[in-house]
This record gives C-alpha cells, structure tokens and sequence, in this order.
C-alpha cells in the first residue's frame, strides 16, 4: 500500500511539473498606474488577463501551447510585445520610455527589431526637422528630392536588415514581426509586391514550425489577394482617353519598358517628382523605355480638372510621352485595378507586359529600368 500511495505521489508531482512546463510568467515593474492588461497577437485580438499594479509592481501567469506573440497594455496607452515560449520566467522593467526585458530570447529578437527600426525614425524625423528650417529656402524643392534619396537609400538598407532576420529566425515568430513592420501610420517597410519571396518564405516556415497558428490563415489570405499584383504578374489591361480623347492602351506599349505614373496636377510630391521623369525619359526613351502619366485629376475640389491636369503637364514640361485620365479623382478604375491608395505611385512594366516594380525611386528605379532594357541584364 505504500508503494502505490508513493508511486501515485510521483505521478502528481511528474503532472505538476508537466502543467508548469506549459506555462510562461511574467513578473514586473513600472511606473504606470492601473491596470496591465494582457493581449494575444492573432487575428482573434483576445483579452488573456488582466491585473492591478500594485506599488509599482504586475504580474501574469499563463499556460500556452507554443511559442506566442502578446502585447501588454496600460492604462495611459503605451504598449510593448513579448514573445515567449513554455517554461520562461520573463522579467520586465517598464519606466518612462525604457524597457528592459530578461529571460525571454524572442522578447530580446523583438527589441533587436526595434532598435533597429528606432535608427531609421530618427533619421527621418532629423531630416524632416532640417526641411521645416528650410521652407523659405529658394532651394528648398531640390532639398526636398535630396533628403528624400537620403531617407530612402536607409530604408533600402532597413529593408536587407529584416529580410536577413526573416532567414536568420525560421522558426520563430519573431519573423512575423519583421515582415510586418511599418515606419509610419501605414508604410510597410516589406510588402507583397516588392517582396513576395518573404512572405511565402514565412508562410512556409509557420506552417512547418506552428501549423495550428491562427496566423497561418490570415497570411495566406493577404499573399493570395496582393499575388497578381506582384512582381513576374501581368499588369492589368487598361484603356483610357488621353489631353486629345484619344483612347490608349498599356498593351499598346508591348515590346518597350514602361513606367506607369500616376499623379495629379493638385500632388505636391507628385510635382517635385516631375524633373526626375523627364530626366528618365530623355536618357532612355530611345532604348526602348517610355513612360505613360495616369492623372487623377478630377476630385470635386477642382472646378475645371481637365484645365488643371494639361496646364501641369506643360508647366511640368512633361510634353513626351502620353497622358490619359478618366477625371475621376480618386474614383479611378485603376485605383482598385492596381491597388494603390497615395500618389505619387509608379508602375514599372517590362518589354513582355509583366509587373518588374512598383514605386521604385532614384537610383534604385535607373538601376532597375537600364537591367530591363537590356533584357535582365545588368
């Protein structure tokens, strides 16, 4: 009787030891006040828990199947994500603007991902302080154009940094964070178009490493409704009237490199742009290259767009290449055709009618037109 009594006492504690190995903890400090509350990063959005900080100090404790994404969240709307796994004991310091994380490597995978984020913010929060001393400046456009090749050759660089991380943490999903990370209100820094390779990449790995992931479905939901958009995809057939009523037509221009423009005579940035497309299109337009201007003139704001939109084509000096327009503004066929919700916005088509870019810029977009050309050749 003995026996059995101590072997089903080894029974409980191996049970025991089993259900606290499912578990992860959370014990930490802050100077907020209130409550901490505990939120699962799925499509589901779930509350897990919520706790009172007592004198500066919270606290969670929950069992989870695999490795998972959360967002702590206070009472004052500052937040932070941890990613954490079975068994970690995690230790958090959360003062002011500083955040200390212990005893979780995929938390430290997050703060590596934002550090690295926090660089290329400053950096453009610097450039944008300069521009604002300069608004009187007589150079301020050209300025303008430089900071932007500046801010934009850091993102490039941003951009390798994630797409390294993604192959560096296969079976983490840290990479989830990455693929989706922004550096404004609605500015991915990776996206389907430019670079599907990642996102099938991660797809695949969440469905090796976690495939009972919530994340799974929604991923593979956002590749197939951004795919025929992506690079190696037919550009979408398109027909539209040009200054003259004339109809044109982007298969009219099979067999040549074509930069589709879209802009309006009312974008700013759109204008500023301008002297780098007829720079393009002068080098280039005998080798096979020319570009097509689609206006979104036409907004209820203009009162005469058709007036608006050929005034800024000859003040632009854009008199080379072919315009059209339905004047519809932001009502454009091609809005939902070709995805796109801002402007300026650029679609580069090859010789054979397939998307080969999408709002390439500067040196990048030379780069990128000269290899084409020469039939994927550099």
């Amino acid at each position: 009787m003995i026996k059995y009594y101590l072997h089903l006492l080894a029974c409980i504690l191996i049970i025991s030891c089993a259900n606290n190995n499912n578990h992860f903890s959370i014990h930490g400090s802050t100077d907020r006040v209130g409550d901490a509350i505990l939120l699962k990063i799925d499509p589901s959005g779930n509350v897990m828990d919520t706790t009172n900080i007592k004198s500066g100090e919270f606290s969670f404790r929950k069992s989870i199947r695999e490795e998972e994404l959360f967002r702590i969240q206070f009472h004052d709307g500052s937040s932070f994500d941890i990613l954490t796994k079975q068994g970690e004991n995690i230790k958090i310091d959360f003062q002011k603007n500083d955040l200390s994380i212990s005893g979780s490597s995929g938390s430290e995978k997050l703060m590596e991902l934002d550090k690295e984020l926090l660089k290329l913010l400053m950096f453009r929060d610097s450039i944008t302080k300069e521009l604002q001393g300069l608004s009187k400046s007589p150079n301020y456009n050209q300025v303008m154009l430089d900071y932007k090749e500046q801010f934009f050759e850091k993102l490039d660089a941003h951009k390798l940094f994630l797409k390294q991380f993604i192959e560096n943490n296969k079976e983490s999903k840290a990479c989830l964070i990455a693929l989706f990370q922004t550096y404004g209100r609605s500015s991915p820094v990776l996206t389907i178009d430019e670079d599907l390779e990642d996102f099938e990449k991660v797809l695949n790995n969440l469905k090796l490493n976690f495939p009972e992931s919530n994340h799974i479905q929604l991923l593979d939901e956002q590749i197939k409704r951004f795919k025929p958009l992506s690079n190696g995809q037919k550009a979408p057939e398109f027909t539209l009237p040009d200054v003259n009523q004339k109809s044109v037509s982007l298969s009219d221009y099979r067999g040549k490199v074509v930069l589709i423009d879209f802009w309006a005579s009312w974008c700013r940035p759109c204008r500023l742009e301008s002297p780098k497309l007829v720079q393009l299109h002068n080098k280039y337009s005998n080798l096979d290259f020319d570009i097509l201007s689609v206006s979104l003139d036409g907004t209820s704001r203009q009162k005469d767009a058709k007036q608006a939109w050929e005034e800024a084509i000859i003040q632009d000096n854009l008199t080379g290449w072919k315009h059209v327009s339905e004047l519809k503004g932001w009502e454009t066929i091609l809005r939902e055709l070709y995805n796109f919700n801002s402007i300026p916005y650029t679609v580069l088509v090859d010789k054979n009618g397939n998307i080969a870019g999408k709002n390439l810029r500067g040196e990048q977009l030379e780069i990128r037109i000269k290899k084409l050309i020469n039939g994927g050749k550099k």
